[in-house]
């Protein structure tokens, strides 16, 4: 098949990217002008690279003819009140967008890739199934939002014919942009040897599980499915303590009680007034950072037979990855 990837460039469609040019399939990808390329520099040259705007459907248009699949992993993240609208546009108006131009151009696959944060969750609940529906608690970020705007889009074109499945990746651990943001930020935290850990739990999954998946059920003829992909959870001070100790450094010994939450938040708050720059402790993450919710991954692993990488396996494979990459 030919496929078209948005977010090609990121940690997980990089190894998208990678998963399909194994299993013998042509890609299409679209990045911006200024977009990075370290994730993909050894294979960049095996990819027809368009150069757009998700939210131009002229651009779109072009960019989908003779395309007989869709990867869509393109999103913003950001907990930042400030960025909403922003986040809005290009999650929720340009899977719009791309949905309508598959639709009249009559490409009927379509993989999304959406995020746990979409599943629907209720306070004192402990395990969240693809069952859960979205209820808009305190637990639903303005992220987690626009990523349940997002999928209502990509439903809209299962309504209309396209052949949609939506894959929910928890945090992806796996060796991307170092000191950038990101899901590596985990990585980076625990490098530094910061002292704190979250009271919460975190629920993981290695990017190669996550791209051999999303793969998988492309070229399957499953559709009008979602999936969780989650390999487990642990708590906060396992999660980065197993992080530092494969680093060599020194775990974060004391929990984030809630007083210093409130804090952090207001000091954040300012200090992202101040300079301009994002805020990245919130009231939204403050929350999550307490949440002990597991995703159960068992539809998946009923439905294709797959099994996890364990935390240990992805963490180890993370951090030879990232130590050769930047000689840390």
């Amino acid at each position: 098949m030919k496929v078209f990837v948005t977010g090609a460039t990121g940690l997980l469609g990089s190894f998208i990217c990678r998963e399909l040019l194994q299993k013998g399939h042509q890609i299409r990808a679209v990045k911006r002008a200024a977009s990075q390329m370290t994730l993909l520099e050894d294979i960049a040259g095996q990819i027809e690279w368009v150069i757009g705007d998700m939210n131009d459907t002229v651009f779109l248009e072009s960019a989908l003819t003779g395309i007989d699949a869709v990867i869509h992993g393109a999103a913003i993240i950001s907990f930042d009140k400030r960025f909403e609208s922003k986040m809005y546009e290009t999650n929720v108006l340009g899977t719009a967008d791309l949905v309508n131009t598959c639709l009249k151009l009559n490409v009927k696959r379509f993989l999304h890739v959406s995020s746990v944060a979409a599943i629907g969750r209720k306070p004192n609940q402990r395990e969240i199934t693809e069952k859960d529906r979205w209820e808009g608690t305190k637990y639903d970020s303005i992220y987690a939002r626009s990523k349940h705007l997002q999928e209502l889009e990509v439903w809209r074109g299962a309504q209309e014919g396209l052949e949609v499945k939506i894959i929910n990746p928890s945090v992806v651990l796996g060796p991307g942009l170092w000191g950038q943001g990101g899901s590596t930020s985990v990585f980076h935290y625990a490098y530094n040897e910061k002292a704190f850990h979250p009271a919460g739990h975190a629920n993981f999954v290695d990017v190669r599980d996550v791209a051999e998946i999303a793969v998988k059920l492309l070229e399957s003829d499953i559709h009008g499915e979602r999936f969780i992909l989650n390999a487990g959870s642990l708590p906060y001070k396992e999660f980065f303590g197993t992080i530092a100790r494969s680093f060599g450094k020194k775990p974060p010994a004391k929990e984030v009680k809630p007083w210093m939450l409130r804090v952090a938040v207001a000091l954040e708050f300012v200090r992202s007034r101040i300079t301009g720059k994002e805020a990245m402790i919130t009231k939204d993450t403050a929350i999550l950072s307490r949440s002990r919710f597991h995703f159960s991954n068992q539809k998946i692993k009923k439905t294709l037979g797959v099994e996890f990488r364990s935390f240990e396996e992805s963490v180890d494979w993370t951090i030879a990855e990232l130590k050769n990459r930047y000689q840390l």
